[in-house]
């Protein structure tokens, strides 16, 4: 299975560079940020396109004509998708490092300099590594949900499988924003079929709870 992935840049060759690299191994959709780019569109052009991943690089001010960089599309990102692969390709690294809080995603540019074979297929590796967990952690947490939901609807969950049915609704939530049902065969009528739903309510009882633990 080849993978999808967006790569971001404001540079038309870096682009091009990039596109010749990985072409062999991923399927790629070329996003170049120019004068009429923003985030939230930037972002809604890669997953609209049901990519597996991003890559996105750093100063993309530089020819862009934008007033972001790379560092605050991984920022979007991570606060409505915290688990999506994302990385950054950059030719800037201590910038990169000085405004990124993880900086474990952020690899050098050199990689595609045409001497680094063995780097580049290391990063290709940990790429598609990066999206194989990320789908391994969705099909575990779904299968566990349904595990937990069935038992729920048979013969009822102890105190600890409550807790930890409630902690899988509100990562299948982060994982899936856009609200995953579950099988109907495992929903008794009057149960919350919406993750997003679930996840509103449980925020709001935590939130009722602290107001009354100040009290």
């Amino acid at each position: 299975m080849m993978y999808k992935i967006a790569h971001i840049d404001e540079n038309a060759a870096a682009i091009n560079n990039f596109y010749q690299n990985f072409k062999g191994d991923f399927e790629i959709l070329k996003i170049k940020v120019d004068a009429n780019s923003t985030i939230d569109l930037i972002i809604q052009a890669s997953f609209e396109n049901k990519v597996d991943a991003i890559v996105v690089d750093y100063m993309l001010d530089e020819e862009g004509d934008v007033n972001f960089n790379g560092n605050l599309i991984f920022d979007k990102i991570r606060k409505i998708r915290p688990h999506f692969p994302i990385v950054m390709l950059t030719s800037h690294e201590p910038q990169a490092i000085d405004h990124m809080e993880d900086v474990h995603i952020i690899y050098s540019k050199d990689i595609l300099d045409g001497e680094s074979e063995d780097e580049l297929e290391i990063f290709k590796t940990k790429l598609k590594s990066n999206i194989e967990r990320y789908y391994s952690k969705f099909q575990n947490t779904e299968k566990r949900i349904e595990e937990l939901v069935k038992k729920k609807n048979e013969s009822g969950l102890e105190p600890s499988e409550e807790e930890a049915l409630t902690k899988l609704f509100i990562l299948m939530d982060e994982l899936d924003p856009e609200g995953k049902e579950l099988p109907a065969n495992l929903i008794q009528a009057g149960t919350i079929t919406k993750l997003n739903d679930f996840v509103s309510q449980t925020k709001e009882i935590l939130e009722e709870l602290k107001k009354a633990n100040k009290k």
